[in-house]
């Protein structure tokens, strides 16, 4: 004797399940797009100066621009009072970066970089 009763009735049926499950994919598939191409990545080194451009697309004027030193001479600059911040955002061209104090840069320092774009 079977404890489920007739489809329907206290129980899914396969299509039911299916057409659960196609909404999934739906909600999922609208969550990835709404996220595509908001993340971008990379990496620079800084010029032998006090400013340094790096040439990204990507970069919009709502953007946030993070940084993280790859290199001990990167790391020993931003513990110093040179230490980098982003100075401006050409949107869909580039950021620039200065040191704090307007000295420059050695030029060896090496960062990796993530970009987010709300929408």
């Amino acid at each position: 004797m079977s404890m489920m009763g007739p489809l329907g009735q206290g129980s899914s049926s396969s299509t039911d399940i299916v057409t659960a499950l196609q909404g999934i994919t739906r909600q999922l598939t609208a969550w990835v797009q709404a996220f595509k191409g908001r993340n971008i990545f990379g990496s620079f080194t800084l010029a032998a100066a006090n400013t340094t451009v790096v040439a990204q697309p990507a970069v919009q004027a709502n953007s946030f621009v993070t940084f993280t030193p790859t290199n001990a001479s990167a790391a020993t600059l931003q513990g110093s009072p040179k230490a980098v911040f982003l100075l401006s955002i050409s949107p869909g061209v580039s950021f620039s970066l200065e040191t704090a104090n307007a000295a420059s840069a050695a030029g060896t320092e090496t960062f990796s970089y993530k970009i987010e774009t709300p929408a």
